[in-house]
C-alpha cells in the first residue's frame, strides 16, 4: 500500500527523526532502566520495594514495546517514501532520496516481577540507585516530550496509507499512558528516597 504525505521529503525526515530518537535516546533510556531495576532488586527489599520495582518493570515493558513498534512503523513508512522519491528522481524530478531506516528492534530482556516478601532491607548502595532513578525520571520526561512532538508532526503530514491508522493508535495509546508511567517512576523515586534517608537513622 502506498503512502500519502503532504510533503514527501519532510515526511522522510520526520520518519528518520522518530526512528533515530527511538534507536538512540529511547534504547539508552531502556537499558538504564533495566540496569536500575536489576540493582534495586538487590539493594532494596520490602513490601513497598516490591510494589515500586514491579511498576518500574511495567514502565520498562511499555517503553520497550513502544520503541519496537515505532522503529517498525517509521522504517516501513520510510521505505514507501523512499520508493516514491526514487520514481520522482527517475522521472527527472528534484529532491532527496533517503537512505533505508533502521529496522533493528531494541534488545528487550524479560525482567521477572519481584515476589511478595516479609523481609525489609535497604543497602547503602541504594543511594546510588536513587540518584540514577532520579536522572532516569528526567530523561524519561525529555524523551516522552520529544517523542510526542515528533509523532504529532509526522501524523499531521502523513495523511493516509502504509497503515497510518495502526501507527496513530500506537502513538495515541502511549500518549494516554504516559501520565501513569511518570507516576510509577516518581512514586518509586520518592519511596526509595525515604528508604535511603532512613539509612542514616540505623
Amino acid at each position: 500500500m502506498d503512502i500519502n504525505v503532504n510533503n514527501l521529503d519532510r515526511g522522510y525526515e520526520q520518519c528518520e527523526g522518530l526512528n533515530t530518537l527511538s534507536k538512540n535516546s529511547g534504547e539508552v533510556l531502556l537499558n538504564r532502566l533495566s540496569t536500575n531495576v536489576a540493582n534495586l532488586k538487590v539493594h532494596w527489599v520490602g513490601e513497598d520495594a516490591t510494589l515500586h520495582i514491579n511498576n518500574l518493570i511495567r514502565v520498562y515493558n511499555a517503553l520497550g514495546a513502544l520503541l519496537t513498534d515505532a522503529i517498525s512503523v517509521t522504517s516501513s513508512a520510510g521505505d514507501k517514501i523512499i520508493a516514491i522519491q526514487r520514481v520522482r528522481k527517475s522521472n527527472g524530478g528534484s529532491g532527496m532520496v533517503g537512505s533505508e531506516l533502521s529496522k533493528a528492534a531494541p534488545n528487550i530482556t524479560t525482567i521477572a516481577q519481584v515476589e511478595p516478601t516479609d523481609k525489609y532491607f535497604c543497602d547503602p548502595a541504594a543511594r546510588n540507585d536513587y540518584n540514577e532513578l532520579d536522572s532516569i525520571c528526567g530523561a524519561y520526561e525529555t524523551f516522552v516530550n520529544d517523542f510526542k512532538g515528533r509523532a504529532n508532526d509526522l501524523m499531521a503530514n502523513w495523511t493516509a496509507g502504509a497503515n497510518r491508522e495502526g501507527a496513530k493508535a500506537l502513538f495515541d495509546q502511549f500518549a494516554e499512558n504516559t501520565d501513569t508511567y511518570k507516576k510509577y517512576l516518581t512514586d518509586a523515586k520518592e519511596n526509595l528516597a525515604t528508604a535511603v534517608s532512613n539509612l542514616s537513622q540505623l
